[in-house]
């Protein structure tokens, strides 16, 4: 065959050297992309909220994962961008644009809530605040919880306080290694009819019964992992009720979007609270077989107002190559404009 094809065997010879080198290439280049990365998408929405991607890459989903191919109703919540390069994106940065009314990013919470004016405010990192009792220990500049000694205190004459309305609600707070495997539903600070929980893999916000006492419960969850533990944090919790059907609850950790959820023309039903104080350690919930909170609580506030960020034009960044973009809000949305870079 040399002989009679010598050019067909020199092309696969040098075929069988490229093509490994090739995919070689092309390998390197989609991990390392050693000159950058630029990519558009956009998504768009029909007359008949039936929903466009410029690429398959980018998609929509809602809060459990299920892929999204029309909003009819628009978004009543929170949904979901999903972007899938077929690079190994690290460290990149999406640009997001929004079209669209009532809707909104969910960026990171620019807001400095350690300057926000709380119409209620505590400092407990000289111990317990004048007004509140109970049981709990001024230790490292802070009210120390000791779950062993079932530590927790309450604010008396509270209440019918803290569920008539909106609401935000702040707290600084540091759970020990120990609150690690107390279990789920470690109170930091709640109302009973709202509570903040602390688990050993979330942060919950917490409301209802809602309406009248057969009422449903709603929340949303941020996840944590081991490393969560030992380490001060701070969370906003916003309970923002509408008449008209567009009411939330959203909650951030550490200045992350943790997610909104709607409760529609919902509000809390404040007779279930049946005469329960504002609560900081523990909750009374469950037939009282909730864990104690174990750790440091530094500060709380609480303001008769919703307070978050509503940004419809904003940059995300992404240390890994899952890149998801959450939409919040209850209104429609005409378009959205992604720009990725690396």
């Amino acid at each position: 065959m040399d002989n009679e094809h010598p050019f067909l065997a020199k092309a696969l010879i040098f075929l069988a050297f490229v093509i490994p080198l090739l995919i070689l290439e092309y390998v390197l280049y989609i991990n390392y992309l050693p000159f950058g990365y630029e990519k558009s998408y956009e998504l768009t929405l029909d007359e008949n909220r039936l929903i466009s991607s410029s690429s398959n890459e980018a998609y929509v989903v809602d809060n459990g994962g299920k892929r999204l191919l029309s909003l009819p109703e628009g978004v009543n919540g929170q949904i979901n961008v999903i972007i899938e390069p077929k690079v190994a994106l690290k460290e990149a940065s999406v640009d997001v644009e929004i079209e669209g009314e009532s809707v909104f990013i969910g960026m990171p919470l620019a807001l400095n809530l350690t300057d926000v004016e709380w119409d209620h405010s505590w400092d407990f990192t000289q111990g317990i605040p004048e007004g509140f009792e109970g049981a709990a220990e001024h230790k490292e500049d802070c009210t120390y919880f000791d779950s062993a000694d079932r530590q927790s205190i309450f604010l008396p004459n509270s209440e019918n306080l803290f569920e008539s309305g909106p609401i935000s609600i702040y707290a600084r707070w540091k759970p020990s290694e120990q609150s690690r495997i107390l279990g789920d539903r470690q109170q930091i600070i709640g109302h009973y009819n709202w509570e903040i929980y602390q688990g050993e893999d979330s942060v919950r916000f917490q409301i209802g019964r809602m309406n009248d006492k057969e009422g449903p419960f709603y929340s949303v969850i941020y996840p944590i992992a081991a490393d969560f533990f030992g380490n001060e944090h701070e969370l906003l919790a916003v309970y923002s009720p509408d008449p008209e059907g567009k009411g939330y609850i959203e909650l951030w950790v550490d200045g992350n979007f943790a997610g909104r959820t709607s409760i529609a023309g919902d509000v809390i039903f404040e007779d279930y609270n049946a005469g329960r104080p504002l609560n900081l350690g523990w909750s009374p919930h469950n037939y009282r077989t909730q864990p104690y909170f174990d750790g440091c609580i530094y500060e709380a506030g609480i303001l008769n107002s919703a307070i978050g960020e509503n940004i419809k034009t904003g940059t995300l960044y992404f240390d890994n190559s899952e890149i998801k973009i959450p939409i919040k809000g209850h209104g429609s949305i005409n378009s959205i404009k992604l720009d990725v870079r690396q």
